[in-house]
């Protein structure tokens, strides 16, 4: 039997050569028997069925690989939906945040507005007390005196929320602001300018709690135009004796 010499040992051709078969992949091995001259039908059928075999091998991977392919796909588009998902879900409670914190101050100046208009009659006696009360004697000075540091803690309280008084005496009548109740011909100061305050009005940030009653001028030229729909009118201004 023919040998080979392999790294200093002797090994048999036959068991060299079945060996090296077996390391050929089935295309080579049908590429050397179709270069053989004696050719063998029966080795041509076994190495086809062995090709015929990878092949099904092939298309089996090929299949799998597809598969991955389509779930990795799949997979990533679930991944940016779902992370679109959350950034809608995260602009949305934002946006509730921000709703929900415009509505609370919302209310809570409602409220504040609420308890400041319920006190106003008070503050009204208060300022009567102010201007109409002359205190005689001692006594009735201590009293007088503790009645007006109480409308002082009022008036700070008031305040403290945000409360101010509406512009008056000078300013130009604004019936958003002014409830004109009589007007008087004036021709020093221009048409429509406010003369004397009966009662304040106050407001809190934008929100008018009460508008103040005045008394407004008007010039000679323009009283016809001013009278002529006073009847019609829910701040009409009546001309003073």
């Amino acid at each position: 039997m023919p040998s080979h010499e392999y790294s200093g040992a002797v090994v048999p051709a036959s068991y060299s050569n079945g060996a090296h078969e077996q390391m050929l992949s089935p295309l080579d091995r049908a590429r050397q028997a179709l270069e053989n001259d004696n050719l063998d039908k029966s080795l041509m059928a076994e190495l086809l069925a062995e090709l015929e075999g990878e092949l099904f091998d092939l298309r089996d991977q090929l299949a799998a690989s597809a598969g991955v392919a389509s779930k990795a796909e799949a997979l990533e588009g679930s991944l940016s939906a779902s992370k679109d998902q959350l950034l809608r879900l995260t602009a949305d409670f934002d946006n509730f945040r921000k709703r929900t914190a415009a509505e609370r101050d919302e209310l809570s100046a409602r409220a504040k507005g609420d308890v400041v208009a319920g006190l106003l009659p008070l503050v009204d006696n208060f300022e009567l007390a102010r201007t109409q009360v002359k205190p005689e004697t001692e006594g009735e000075q201590k009293i007088n005196n503790s009645y007006q540091g109480l409308y002082k803690q009022m008036v700070e309280f008031m305040k403290g929320l945000g409360v101010d008084t509406v512009d008056t005496v000078g300013a130009p009548f604004d019936p958003e602001f002014h409830e004109a109740i009589m007007r008087e011909p004036n021709d020093e100061v221009p048409d429509g300018t406010v003369l004397l305050e009966f009662r304040k009005g106050f407001r809190m940030g934008e929100r008018l709690l009460r508008p103040a009653m005045v008394k407004v001028s008007f010039t000679e030229n323009a009283a016809p135009a001013a009278t002529a729909d006073t009847d019609s009118e829910p701040n009409s201004i009546d001309e003073a004796p």
